[in-house]
């Protein structure tokens, strides 16, 4: 676990917050290659990042000061802007996505075509995130044992607390970060397939949202950091109730969509 990347008297880079700029960074090289798939300037598309990534970032630290720790930013304000602290991904969703809306309909574009260059790039970008996750010792998974009352081979150890707690120091643990991972990088190379084939505008967009609120749904079984929030007694947690909630929609979104293209084919 390496929460800092650099720790000096002057310049501090904290592992997660820098690895998720890492991520935004490369996922540019993706929006223009969506967007060269469209036939559109990559810059409008460039443009729309400019706005959505502030919006993002701002929404995912909003998020974690509202949903995980509220008491704590209550009594120090201060802290809801530091780098260092955490980021909630549903909450950076939410303010890209107002802004990617915005940002179309002051443009005069159609934000579906937007959205979905935005629905690969984000993936990508996710993978160095979690790489983040990874060094900076949050997102940190169950016992190894569970469920099957035996160590996964995999399974990772923590030696330094940063935010896991001390029951689980040198403990294994199922590699929780690695798997959300192997979840982008899915949805990455699935996402890129679907767009050489999709019927309307918005599909890419709505099937990341339908298949990443349910893988997301699967790998919180294999987390073990409750601060997020926990009910029905630990059985659900804040991102399984916001990921399950975002793939019905999805999924009723998409086939809405798709029925329309369907009649308008036909006539």
């Amino acid at each position: 676990m390496h929460p800092w990347l650099l720790y000096t008297d002057t310049l501090r880079l904290p592992t997660y917050f820098t690895m998720l700029m890492v991520g935004f960074a490369l996922a540019t090289f993706v929006l223009r290659r969506e967007a060269l798939r469209d036939g559109a300037a990559p810059r409008q598309t460039m443009d729309a990042a400019l706005w959505a990534v502030p919006a993002a970032i701002v929404g995912a630290r909003a998020a974690h000061v509202l949903l995980e720790e509220p008491a704590f930013y209550w009594q120090h304000p201060w802290s809801a802007f530091s780098p260092a602290g955490g980021w909630v991904f549903y909450g950076g969703a939410v303010g890209g996505l107002l802004a990617i809306v915005a940002f179309a309909r002051h443009r005069g574009l159609d934000a579906w075509a937007l959205l979905d260059r935005f629905a690969v790039a984000t993936p990508f970008g996710l993978v160095f995130g979690r790489l983040g996750c990874l060094g900076g010792g949050c997102c940190f998974g169950q016992p190894a044992d569970f469920p099957l009352g035996r160590p996964v081979p995999w399974a990772i150890r923590y030696y330094h607390r940063g935010t896991l707690p001390d029951a689980l120091l040198a403990v294994p643990v199922h590699a929780a970060p690695l798997y959300a991972i192997g979840l982008a990088l899915l949805l990455f190379v699935g996402l890129s397939t679907w767009r050489a084939r999709q019927r309307v505008a918005g599909e890419a967009f709505l099937a990341f949202l339908l298949f990443y609120g349910i893988g997301r749904s699967i790998l919180e079984i294999f987390r073990a950091d409750a601060e997020r929030g926990v009910y029905l007694g630990g059985w659900l947690s804040t991102s399984q109730a916001l990921g399950l909630a975002s793939a019905v929609v999805a999924f009723v979104l998409w086939r809405i969509r798709v029925a329309r293209c369907i009649r308008s084919s036909s006539t």
